[in-house]
């Protein structure tokens, strides 16, 4: 049976302990039926004309375990297949000539994709789909802070990952649900599945998804095969830890990384004083004792939020190096006594930590000559070792 992604479980575990009231507000089964509305302004097919979309979409149930009667429907836009969640049935709502377009295989992968979002509304009694209308409500609102912004567009990539994974599931082969997804995004009547993974694989998708709320049809592509193959695909919806766009969990995670930089810092030979420590204190709630030496230019063992799946190593992006970079020389001049010495301790830390661009930054904000930089990059070194 399919599971949820690690990203779904972490956002889960956050929302539920942040605001218990909305949650409960939002956690529970749906209500009403669209079947008015929807008889109203689309055509309602019949097993007896359209046996193929029904022999599909048993099929599809099948292989989810999902024990749910499907009513379809045909409207006149774009290709394209949309679920439908409300009391009673699931509704599964066709788009323009997607059905001509698709073999009977492709059909049932097309329809898995679609019942796997009720599998996923459905599971941990309920608890996804409250995310979702948590989630939803907040990104139509303008006075929604940009973490939960964030948020939405990421947990939107990894629901469409689990869809897919529901439309492989569905149907038993990756080269058939790669060919129904690239009929479905092309509008193509032919494609060939085995070049567009060939396509996939000459792309660099670790730096995550750009999509707004499907990720690109390559990335769903790489994703898919990667998965089967049991590599970790997440990659391509969270992406590197990016202080200039994070998410509710990296937002946390950002400050647990300045709190132990700053810690860490301020107990560093050269600037242990009390004016360092009452700055580092701002990102600190307590200096501990000096832990080990943190490398930033390799991907960062992170700790998990809020009891949330424990999260794989992520590799900084370049905004979160300056800003560490930024935070270290903060530090480092916030007490003038330390004088160069300081700043020589500081520029030891930067070679030990990787964080290459430091040098370059200092120079920049404080005005160094080039002896000067030569010297203070020489001590460091040997300070360093």
């Amino acid at each position: 049976m399919l599971s949820a992604l690690a990203y779904h479980r972490s956002v889960l575990a956050v929302v539920r302990r942040v605001d218990e009231r909305a949650w409960a507000a939002l956690h529970g089964d749906p209500e009403g039926s669209l079947d008015d509305l929807l008889l109203r302004n689309a055509y309602r097919l019949e097993a007896d004309v359209h046996p193929d979309v029904f022999r599909a979409g048993e099929r599809a149930a099948r292989a989810l375990e999902l024990a749910a009667d499907v009513d379809y429907y045909q409207v006149n836009r774009a290709p394209n297949a949309s679920y439908v969640h409300q009391a009673g049935n699931a509704v599964i709502v066709f788009q323009g000539p997607l059905l001509e377009r698709l073999d009977e295989d492709e059909l049932t992968a097309v329809i898995g994709h679609e019942l796997a979002h009720r599998l996923l509304w459905q599971a941990d009694k309920g608890g996804f789909l409250a995310v979702d209308r948590l989630l939803d409500a907040a990104a139509g609102d303008a006075r929604t802070p940009s973490q939960y912004l964030e948020t939405h567009r990421r947990w939107s990539l990894a629901t469409e990952l689990f869809a897919d994974r529901g439309a492989y599931t569905a149907c038993g082969d990756l080269r058939t649900t790669v060919r129904a997804l690239l009929k479905l995004e092309t509008g193509l009547s032919t494609a060939d599945p085995d070049a567009y993974l060939r396509q996939a694989e000459a792309l660099d998708l670790s730096s995550g998804s750009r999509g707004t709320s499907h990720p690109e049809a390559v990335g769903r592509a790489w994703a898919l095969k990667n998965w089967l193959a049991g590599e970790d695909v997440e990659a391509l919806v969270t992406g590197p830890l990016d202080v200039d766009a994070p998410d509710l969990l990296d937002a946390a995670l950002l400050r647990e990384l300045s709190r132990d930089f700053a810690g860490a810092i301020a107990l560093t030979e050269g600037l242990r004083t009390d004016a360092i420590a009452t700055a580092a204190a701002t990102f600190s709630d307590g200096l501990g004792a000096a832990g080990g030496e943190v490398r930033f230019d390799e991907p960062l063992a992170v700790r998990p939020v809020d009891g949330a799946p424990l999260p794989r190593r992520r590799p900084l992006a370049p905004s979160t190096m300056r800003y560490l970079c930024y935070l270290l020389l903060d530090l480092a001049t916030a007490d003038p006594e330390v004088g160069d010495d300081g700043l020589i301790a500081s520029l030891a830390v930067a070679r030990r930590s990787g964080l290459s661009g430091y040098v370059d930054i200092a120079d920049d904000e404080l005005g160094w000559s080039d002896k000067q930089r030569a010297r203070f990059v020489q001590a460091a070194a040997e300070v360093a070792g």
